[in-house]
């Protein structure tokens, strides 16, 4: 205890602590304040839980509320933090007496609902928010020093605690906070907290921080203001219901229990939002209990979630006399408790619903823009029965399709009008599916052109069944020749995907066989396995190997005298002329020696390459398989009549 001389029974203190004795008493010993918490614990809730500022000032500004506060100020630094900036959380609240910061605010861990014997507040009534008793630790989380200035009913308590100090405290000690003088500035009820050394040099984007505060309560408002940096926190700054396209309005309850009831809303903007804005946030007893979230749905319309927002209350996740359903940081719940398993399920549910609806709802509205377009209208009134069902699924599906642009949506359906006469396009879009990703073909159509379109869509599923036999070739280890020679002679687009016409240059192979007779090879080496290709102005000398043989720097050293020597005699062909040559080496795999890695890489800057089969078989796939997919859309086609002649359309 410290001797200090006081102001009669006074319980002011001045910056020396030391009173003049006006009433003869000599002496006082002054009560100290005293803090009962581990390092560790201070460690784990508050340095390492809260390290943003919004979830610590949510703290503080949920202490005001339980304090019955009716305006809350927040005054933050703007610009560069420097070592004198100050964060500070002020308010109008019952404020604290000196025995009451002892008992109640530095007792860490305190129950306040079961200490007081109440949930609510003493004079408003409110539902209070605090209840582990822990929360006053997360200003450790964002500072080194925290100054609490508190005044009830006249009687006015100051005092600083410092992190470096608690961390100096013996174990087992309590550690004491320094009492320090109050400032003139404090309102004559109320407690204000001010952060001092920030962790932190950037500069606070204010507006940024506002808009999370404003999300993480439902209580702010007429009756509850909070300002930041003296601007008010209004349903403008939590970008909610005002600017949504469309809301659904919650209110229902999970499983059908009364004590488990859901209400609020979830809406979507016209536009994508800020990653940082989508989410349903859970609220209870007006403070946020979980993080905006999607809940790892998985199925519905995913691209949903870009324009989603939303706010739940759900009372049962903070009930006073249930088991606490909220973390320890008091923004997630703890979901494998049994209301945690039954909420996720019906929201999931719920998300996918609503997404589904929203899709909908989006589609009508663009659907009805292009009904009406002047364009469009008339057009689409003059079609018979059957040619206005194949119009009315194209818009739909072009209309649903949420990747496509309004311009883009336009172009597709103006390329529609303008080919509905043509019968072939007829016979194409009549087979298109529901789904909005079928749109994508209308693109194809029109890039192909459309009496080209059923024309690709035959050769796609030759090439297809061509990818499949390639792949049994690979993996029976197929012989160089005939079957692989044969084989890439006929497809060279295999090799690759530009070669849709290449020429089995005949000539060159003669003239590479005469200079590079089987005799002059080494054993290994016996049997020249190679075709030359030619393919816009460059012949292709492409060497095979089995499926199980290994490039090494031999086979490279090869291959680079076939394409110099084939460059020797470009212009000598008696067929077609040719101004370059390049070289392929096609094989099962490659050595890891180092040499060969190294050649591998050089030789590329004179266009000669080494393949893998698996490698092609992989490119060809990739290549195709959209075109693999969306055949199954005209697998069940019917007999068409195109131009008066009856014919079986492409499956």
């Amino acid at each position: 205890m410290q001797l200090v001389k006081v102001d009669c029974i006074s319980n002011s203190i001045d910056g020396t602590q030391k009173f003049r004795d006006r009433c003869g008493l000599g002496y006082r010993r002054l009560p100290k304040l005293r803090m009962k918490v581990e390092l560790t614990v201070i460690e784990q809730l508050g340095l390492r839980m809260y390290t943003s500022l919004p979830p610590v000032i949510s703290e503080l500004i949920a202490n005001s509320w339980d304090a019955d506060a009716k305006n809350v100020y927040v005054t933050m630094p703007e610009g560069t933090i420097t070592e004198d900036s100050i964060l500070s959380v002020e308010d109008d609240g019952c404020g604290m007496t000196f025995d009451e910061v002892n008992r109640a605010f530095l007792t860490v861990g305190r129950n306040r609902r079961s200490d007081s014997g109440t949930d609510v507040s003493p004079i408003l009534h409110r539902k209070v928010m605090g209840r582990k008793g822990i929360g006053k630790l997360s200003v450790f989380g964002v500072a080194r020093i925290v100054e609490v200035e508190t005044t009830k009913q006249g009687n006015r308590t100051a005092f600083r605690m410092d992190i470096e100090k608690i961390r100096s405290t013996r174990p087992r000690r309590d550690y004491e906070p320094e009492i320090i003088k109050p400032t003139a500035a404090t309102n004559t009820q109320g407690t204000v907290v001010r952060l001092r050394d920030l962790k932190r040099t950037r500069s606070i984007d204010v507006d940024n921080v506002m808009a999370k505060l404003a999300r993480r309560f439902s209580v702010i408002g007429k009756d509850f203001v909070v300002k930041v940096n003296s601007k008010e926190i209004t349903p403008a700054e939590r970008q909610l219901k005002g600017s949504l396209e469309h809301v659904w309005e919650i209110d229902e309850l999970i499983e059908g229990r009364p004590e488990w009831r859901v209400k609020g809303w979830i809406g979507t903007s016209e536009t994508p939002m800020e990653e940082t804005q989508r989410g349903i946030a859970i609220l209870a007893r007006g403070k946020l209990v979980q993080e905006p979230s999607f809940f790892d749905v998985s199925g519905g319309q995913q691209y949903a979630w870009a324009y989603m927002v939303g706010e739940l209350n759900a009372e049962f996740f903070d009930t006073t006399d249930g088991e606490d359903l909220v973390g320890t940081n008091r923004s997630s719940i703890i979901w494998e408790s049994e209301p945690g398993i039954a909420f996720r399920k019906w929201a999931q549910s719920t998300l996918r619903r609503i997404s589904t609806d929203w899709a909908t709802r989006r589609a009508e509205r663009r659907e009805k823009v292009i009904r009406e377009d002047p364009e469009f209208k008339p057009w689409l009134s003059s079609l018979s029965g059957p040619e206005k069902k194949v119009a009315d699924k194209i818009i739909s599906v072009v209309t649903s399709n949420e990747q496509l642009s309004p311009e883009r949506r336009r172009e597709l359906t103006s390329f529609v009008k303008e080919s509905f006469d043509i019968q072939v396009f007829k016979d194409l879009a009549g087979n298109i599916g529901d789904d909005p990703e079928d749109a994508h073909l209308i693109e194809l159509f029109m890039e192909w052109g459309l009496i080209e379109a059923r024309e690709i869509l035959r050769v796609a599923k030759g090439r297809i069944e061509v990818i499949r036999k390639f792949d049994k070739l690979i993996r029976t280890n197929a012989r160089e020749v005939p079957e692989i020679h044969i084989f890439f002679a006929e497809y060279p687009w295999l090799l690759d995907p530009s070669w849709t016409i290449a020429y089995d240059e005949a000539y060159y192979s003669d003239l590479l066989r005469e200079r590079f007779p089987n005799g002059s090879l080494e054993d290994e080496d016996k049997r020249i396995d190679f075709v030359c290709l030619g393919a816009g102005d460059t012949v292709h000398v492409v060497e095979l190997k089995r499926p199980s043989v290994k490039v090494g720097w031999k086979h490279l050293d090869q291959l680079e005298q076939y394409v110099s020597f084939v460059r020797g005699k470009l212009g000598t062909s008696p067929g077609r002329s040719y101004s370059s040559a390049s070289g392929y080496l096609v094989a099962g795999d490659i050595d890891d020696k180092r040499e060969t890695l190294d050649k591998i890489n050089r030789v590329k800057g004179d266009r000669i390459y080494v393949l893998k089969y698996e490698d092609l078989l992989r490119m060809a796939k990739q290549l195709h398989s959209y075109i693999e997919e969306r055949l199954e859309h005209f697998a069940q086609s019917k007999a068409k009549t195109v131009q008066g002649t009856p014919t079986q359309m492409v499956a």
